[in-house]
């Protein structure tokens, strides 16, 4: 990837590294950003190398302004045309292109992380809400603007917020588009952690890590659990739970855990253990 890309894609150690690229745009997600994150996410699906994807921005100041509201992006212009032609279908059509692709990041069976370097606006906490974690740089700033544009968070957002921070809280930042500093995210509970400014990244690699040096066969299972088991009763739940359970000690990954524990050794994951 060259470095004047929108998207700057990464791969080290097993983890893969997406950076928002258009500092000139505050990094604002383009149509362009949209369609790359697609094809990073379809080929991020099969690639049983990667045990964790972290989404930041380029530079380091900068996580997103949200989507790309110039009239020419395509995203815009189609929702142009079908307001001035009155055409829902288009305008849903539209709606349902990008939820596609943020719920292709939010089903990747590996643990996705969001790291929130900066201001993060709209369309850019939608696709931050999609990550199963978000981490903050202290200083950054969150808000849901739309309505202010009288629009909506409607790449997800309104779903997702709601079911992360809860109903009343969701409304209030939506409602009131109103800013909100990195610390009173993670009282919210948009936000699990927040590093200093100082070496962010570095405290991100060493978070990452402390996540990847686990069984990745369990960390997908877990993940499967959580996702899964929202919408269940209690009995469904945890049938699901010891069924997924047991997949996961079929799959032997367990026997080096628990061989490496008591040996005071490292696990050494294989590939084969951990594709799940």
């Amino acid at each position: 990837m060259a470095e004047n890309d929108p998207l700057i894609y990464r791969e080290e150690n097993g983890i893969t590294t997406i950076e928002i690229n258009r500092p000139e745009k505050k990094n604002a997600i383009g149509f362009e950003c949209w369609e790359l994150f697609d094809r990073y996410f379809s080929d991020l699906k099969s690639n049983q190398r990667i045990r964790a994807l972290v989404i930041t921005g380029h530079p380091t100041d900068i996580f997103s302004a949200g989507v790309d509201v110039t009239p020419s992006d395509k995203f815009i212009m189609d929702m142009f045309q079908g307001v001035q032609n009155q055409d829902i279908e288009k305008l849903i059509a539209g709606f349902a292109n990008i939820q596609s692709i943020l719920t292709k990041l939010a089903h990747l069976a590996f643990p996705t992380i969001a790291a929130i370097n900066g201001i993060c606006y709209s369309g850019a906490a939608e696709l931050a809400l999609a990550c199963d974690i978000r981490v903050a740089k202290e200083g950054s700033v969150i808000c849901f603007q739309e309505t202010r544009l009288g629009l909506i968070p409607d790449l997800g957002g309104t779903v997702r917020l709601g079911k992360l921070v809860g109903p009343g809280r969701a409304k209030d930042l939506i409602f009131s588009a109103r800013k909100i500093g990195a610390s009173e995210a993670k009282q919210l509970g948009f936000v699990n952690h927040v590093f200093p400014k100082e070496n962010f990244r570095s405290h991100v690699t060493e978070y990452v890590k402390s996540i990847t040096a686990n069984g990745p066969m369990a960390m997908r299972i877990v993940k499967e659990i959580i996702d899964s088991t929202i919408s269940m009763d209690e009995d469904q739940a945890l049938t699901f739970e010891r069924e997924r359970a047991a997949a996961n000690v079929l799959s032997g990954q367990c026997i080096e855990g628990i061989t490496a524990f008591l040996g005071k050794k490292s696990p050494k994951w294989t590939v084969k253990a951990g594709s799940g």
